[in-house]
């Protein structure tokens, strides 16, 4: 019997073909896109939660967007991106052709939808800003640029900037998400440049591990930048401050080098009626003078200075080094340096109240000038205020052994206030706060105070300081006190009785004189701590200053800051495979990987809630960009290290991928070239999928990315 021969049959081979080349087409153009040449398209659009949106999937179509708006006067229109945007084949490399600012001037005003979707542009270049004029319906969220040559993301906000994760790399860049913010800017994450470079409205829920102030401008008009200039100071948030910061925290990825300038570790300067509330600094800080030259300096955890009826208001600073080489005067404060609270005409003064300074520091160098006498004012809290009202804040302060400032400077340190003065009889205040002072030094030219080296117009009421710590045999509680001011209950007391409920007592209730307050709590072997900063184990887990690391009046060489918080924690399981894919999309708008949480999923990989310290840059940069928030409290202060949290953990052994905290949907894997080759739906919090063949790959869940190496 003849075999028979099934005959073939033409339409299905070419429709396959014609499949095959399809997808080789669409990897093609992905892979090896064209440089943009300046031309505009149309982009397709679609219907989101009955809102119409553009989507941007190319360059020539981002710039049709910005005609539209700039020139045909539709201000209102909305985009989404539909994938990573690239200027150029090379991802390395910045366009050489500008793209036109959206919301050119002040009468086009850009006040539609931008929603980044999760996806990167790369290699942008813009004059200017990629937003300039923005409404307050302007909305930019789940947005990132890379390897673009812009001055800031927004020139002026008036609208609201969301869940953006900045991580470029660009040379003039001054900051990370907006010049000028009028609006509000939240829920997001600076690596490189800060959050604004001047703020009159509201920051909130926002981190940064990127310095801010290495250029400022002079302003912004329908040309772009007036003038970019080089400048000193540093700041980690914003550089000037008159609206509000909230819930926000900097904690930078390696060491702060300021050369001849002023250091704020939230904003450089807090001005008339603004707020910071609820943020947080820790870092290493140098100042350094390389001329031969003097200098003022400021220096401040929170801010360097702050200005009238400013409030600094429930804030945590930890100065694990303090470095100043060569300054000539000036004022250090842990959480700020200068507060001048009164100008002309004012009846108000700036406050600071609950909140916590640790501070050490470990060089202080003055010039050896010896025509011109120098001095510096050195405060746990605060280094030089006139008209404040401090109140219910404490401070651990170190002077070590590197601190010298020649025969012809002098040194003013206190644990709180090292001069404070009002405007008229009693009108500045310290009430119910305590410092701790450790120093081996006992020079004449160096005044050590429990409280405050001189005080005029001011009253000061229910406040210590730890003897058993303080060594100078020069010490006193205050070192001048003029015929306006009054001192009542101004003690130096024993670590023991500090660490008893009966001091507990003492604080909340004025030594016996008030009601009790109930914001002091008593703390088992340890100082007392506000009640809104959550349990002690908490607290002290955290930020440290334990009793032990204080116990010894003899030395300094150990720091009595123990670590607050590790800087990066011990990564999960075969973590050393998990590597940062900052490439990939942050959050996905799609309707099968939409997210409903209010924090961006970081790139970097997860780490865990462990403590155990790293001490490379690069684990502290990681760490910045993906470590948990911690709370202190459900009851009362959230100090937020990094609202911007990675939405899933991954575990890997071997082949097998093991995913968990984990809310719903559908897990993915591509592989390097962007092939789907896995997919499951998650029904449990915890996900295990194995696969066969080793190589690079992208676990998607959520719109969240991570990628990966089997090995």
């Amino acid at each position: 019997m003849a075999t028979q021969i099934r005959p073939s049959h033409p339409s299905r081979i070419s429709a396959f073909k014609a499949i095959i080349l399809c997808l080789l087409a669409g990897l093609f153009s992905t892979a090896f896109a064209e440089d943009w040449d300046g031309s505009t398209s149309k982009p397709s659009s679609k219907e989101i939660d009955g809102v119409e949106y553009y989507v941007i999937t190319n360059p020539s179509e981002l710039a049709w967007f910005a005609y539209q708006v700039n020139e045909k006067g539709e201000n209102k229109i909305n985009a989404i991106l539909g994938n990573d945007i690239h200027f150029m084949d090379d991802d390395s490399l910045t366009s050489k052709i500008s793209l036109s600012t959206i919301g050119i001037s002040n009468t086009n005003v850009y006040d539609g939808i931008f929603d980044g979707a999760g996806y990167t542009i790369y290699g942008l270049y813009s004059k200017g800003a990629i937003f300039g004029y923005t409404g307050e319906n302007f909305v930019l969220k789940n947005f990132s640029v890379k390897k673009s040559d812009i001055v800031t993301w927004v020139a002026r906000n008036y609208g609201t900037i969301e869940k953006c994760n900045e991580d470029n790399d660009g040379a003039k860049q001054i900051a990370g998400f907006a010049y000028l913010n009028y609006g509000i800017i939240k829920n997001s994450f600076a690596k490189n440049f800060g959050i604004a470079y001047t703020n009159r409205g509201l920051i909130e829920k926002c981190n940064s591990s990127g310095l801010l102030g290495a250029y400022y401008s002079s302003d912004y008009t329908n040309i772009g930048f007036n003038e970019i200039k080089k400048g000193s100071n540093r700041a980690g948030i914003v550089s000037d401050n008159y609206g509000t910061i909230k819930n926000s925290s900097f904690k930078p990825a390696d060491i702060v080098i300021v050369d001849k300038g002023n250091f704020g570790g939230i904003a450089l300067y807090t001005g008339k009626n603004s707020t910071i509330e609820n943020c947080l600094f820790r870092g290493v800080v140098e100042i350094k003078n390389t001329s031969s030259n003097s200098f003022q300096v400021s220096v401040g955890g929170i801010t360097a200075r702050a200005s009238e009826n400013a409030k600094i208001i429930n804030n945590i600073a930890i100065i694990d080094t303090l470095v100043v080489k060569g300054t000539s005067y000036g004022y250090v404060g842990g959480i700020v340096g200068h507060m001048n609270g009164y100008t002309s005409g004012s009846t108000e003064g700036g406050i600071i109240s609950g909140s916590y300074a640790n501070m050490r520091i470990d060089s202080l160098v003055f010039p050896n000038n010896s025509e011109t006498y120098y001095s510096i004012y050195v405060g746990g809290i605060v280094g030089s205020a006139n008209l404040c009202d401090l109140n219910n804040s404490r401070s651990n302060l170190t002077i070590g052994k590197g601190v010298n400032i020649g025969s012809k400077n002098f040194l003013y340190v206190s644990p709180l206030v090292a001069s404070i003065q009002g405007e008229s009889y009693g009108n500045s205040r310290i009430n119910s706060s305590y410092g701790i002072l450790k120093t081996v030094k006992n020079a004449k030219n160096h005044m050590y105070s429990g409280v405050t080296c001189e005080a005029s117009y001011s009253r000061l009421n229910n406040v210590y300081y730890d003897i058993t710590v303080s060594t100078p045999d020069t010490m006193h509680a205050v070192g001048k006190l003029d015929g306006n001011s009054t001192q009542t209950n101004i003690l130096g007391k024993t670590t023991a009785v500090m660490q008893s409920p009966a001091f507990v007592e003492t604080l909340n209730t004025n030594a016996g004189l008030d009601d009790d307050s109930g914001i002091w709590q008593y703390c088992e072997g340890n100082y007392p701590i506000l009640v809104s900063e959550g349990t002690c184990e908490e607290f002290y887990s955290k930020y440290g200053m334990s009793s032990s690391s204080l116990s010894s009046s003899s030395s300094v060489e150990s720091s009595s800051s123990t670590p607050v918080e590790s800087s990066s924690s011990d990564a999960e399981s075969s973590s050393s495979e998990i590597e940062s894919s900052s490439s990939v999309p942050i959050l996905s708008s799609s309707s099968e990987e939409s997210s409903s949480s209010s924090v961006i999923a970081s790139s970097s990989s997860d780490e865990s809630s462990s403590s155990k310290a790293e001490t490379s840059s690069s684990a502290k940069s990681e760490s910045s960009s993906s470590s948990k928030v911690n709370s202190s409290s459900s009851k009362g202060t959230d100090i937020a290290w990094n609202t911007v949290q990675p939405m899933f953990n991954l575990a890997v052994n071997g082949m097998t991928l093991t995913l968990s905290n984990m809310q719903g949907g559908v897990v993915r894997i591509f592989d390097a070239l962007g092939h789907l080759v896995a997919a499951k739906p998650i029904a449990s919090a915890t996900t295990s999928i194995t696969l066969q063949t080793p190589g690079n790959y992208i676990v998607r869940v959520n719109g969240a990315s991570r990628s990966v190496i089997l090995k």
